[in-house]
């Protein structure tokens, strides 16, 4: 995403984050632009009896956060740490200061946010199907083309735990469990040291 050196020429500060810790929640007024440096964060949504829903998951080095800015709206989710974090905190004002600096940054985060209206288009067509294998196939070809590293022998690495699958997918985790389990027996992925290659 953007460079380090040019999001300190603008302002930014490191924050860090242990896993678990929010870095913002839900109602709050949008301020901020946020790159991770290390770690992985998740954005949620709790219902009314507690049950976690899972809007999406970035690593190092996306951002998050941002599409708020645009409309200064409300965090619509929560954002918190799955793993200890670093993370790169840049105003508002000095955002928008650096996009008119540097245009390519500006096309660089319009494709990020076109990558993730595409996916949430796609998992918003599959979610309410009663395959969950479609679900499943879904989500795995957005982080296949997102999130993943290509291992020549086996494929590429979803990094996604079974639980972290089903509350992405709105499936029960032993749903996902069983479904994985029959896909690879129709060889349309490999599971290697319980990891999930497709």
């Amino acid at each position: 995403m953007i460079p380090e050196k040019v999001l300190k020429q603008y302002g930014c500060i490191i924050k860090e984050y242990e896993c678990g810790d929010f870095i913002y929640e839900e109602g709050m007024k949008s301020s901020s632009y946020f790159q991770i440096l290390s770690g992985k964060v998740k954005l949620n949504n709790f219902s009314e009896d507690d049950r976690e829903f899972i809007q999406n998951i970035f690593e190092a080095p996306q951002s998050f956060g941002e599409v708020l800015l645009f409309i200064k709206e409300t965090y619509p989710t929560n954002a918190i740490a799955l793993t200890n974090c670093s993370i790169f905190e840049l105003p508002a004002k000095n955002f928008f200061t650096l996009l008119k600096d540097y245009p390519q940054y500006s096309a660089k985060i319009n494709e990020n946010l076109s990558r993730r209206l595409h996916y949430k288009m796609v998992m918003s067509q599959h979610i309410f199907s009663k395959d969950p294998g479609i679900r499943l196939k879904a989500l795995m070809d957005y982080f296949k083309h997102t999130h993943c590293t290509k291992d020549p022998e086996t494929g590429y690495l979803i990094p996604l735990t079974r639980q972290q699958m089903a509350d992405l997918t709105g499936l029960r985790v032993e749903t996902v469990i069983r479904t994985i389990k029959a896909m690879e027996k129709d060889h349309l992925l490999k599971i290697k040291n319980r990891q999930i290659y497709y």
